[in-house]
């Protein structure tokens, strides 16, 4: 079976600047489209924040426990509780 020389060599080419630019580009764009997706707080979630227990625990730097009183009441999970509690958790 001949191929010609002409139809090959674009192919080869094409080929791998496709490979090229899915390796390359392919995961920043999903790591971006990720950046972009960040949890924003309800009033429902900041309320949590505003009582006594989380304030507590805040104010004592112990900021697993007021992850956790934070994920009880509002039911949000693990990284969106942490997100909330570092936001208001004081330096």
């Amino acid at each position: 079976m001949f191929v010609p020389l002409w139809i090959l060599v674009p192919a080869a080419l094409l080929l791998l600047v496709l490979l090229a630019r899915a390796l390359s580009g392919g995961s920043r764009d999903m790591i971006e489209r990720q950046r972009a997706a960040t949890f924003e707080p309800g009033s429902d979630h900041l309320t949590v924040l505003a009582q006594p227990e989380v304030q507590e625990a805040l104010r004592a730097k112990r900021k697993i426990e007021a992850i956790k009183l934070v994920r009880e009441r509002t039911g949000l999970g693990l990284k969106e509780a942490k997100l909330l509690v570092e936001r208001q958790a004081p330096r």
